[in-house]
């Protein structure tokens, strides 16, 4: 397993230029502050930013966080939408969710947390109309270990991303640079890298 960086569009292969155009986002942003700043220390809204600049960097369009009509048409509100792309003539809704995790040698690795961020993420994507688009559920999960662990980083997450195997998914994506997997964050933990799962959903709420 290549734990450097991973791409498996599997059930919507359409999604492959936007998930390596992702990671070449990651990369193009880590340069740009030279190695010293990485999307995923942020928020949601950070991460999902980076999902739209792909979008733009692959010769498609974006928009984050606008207006539209959730619901079904007999109950329908107002609300907003994380982020909509369309890329090779499709269309996509995404609602995002951000998940930290603890991957280090004395956590449970369990993913409960993962299942529920996405679970999360598709049922508020569940609840916009299908006129959007195909409609995604995004979560970014983000490992972190305990400066105890700074020897076993690689070896913590060969065996958490292993575990993805037990999630049902459409797309997965992940990227772990070198350059920054051993450095720390204000907190003095690591955070290596970062995981996208994405899962179509098909019902409306």
């Amino acid at each position: 397993m290549n734990i450097e960086q991973h791409i498996n569009s599997k059930k919507i292969r359409s999604l492959f230029p936007l998930l390596k155009g992702w990671i070449s986002v990651i990369h193009k942003y880590l340069k740009y502050c030279n190695w010293q700043d990485c999307q995923w220390w942020h928020t949601e809204r950070a991460s999902i930013s980076s999902l739209a600049a792909a979008a733009w960097q692959i010769g498609g369009i974006a928009i984050q966080e606008y207006a539209v009509e959730k619901g079904t048409k007999k109950e329908p509100w107002s609300g907003q939408c994380d982020l909509y792309f369309d890329i090779g003539n499709q269309k996509f809704a995404c609602e995002g969710k951000h998940v930290w995790t603890a991957i280090g040698r004395q956590a449970t690795q369990n993913m409960n947390d993962i299942k529920s961020g996405l679970e999360s993420a598709c049922d508020d994507a569940r609840k916009l109309n299908k006129d959007e688009g195909r409609r995604l559920g995004v979560c970014f999960a983000v490992p972190y270990l305990p400066p105890s662990d700074e020897q076993y980083i690689d070896q913590c997450i060969y065996h958490w991303l292993k575990k993805f195997e037990t999630i049902n998914y459409s797309s997965i994506a992940w990227v772990f640079p070198r350059k920054v997997r051993n450095m720390k964050g204000d907190d003095n933990y690591f955070y290596p890298g970062v995981v996208l799962i994405i899962k179509e959903v098909f019902k409306q709420t």
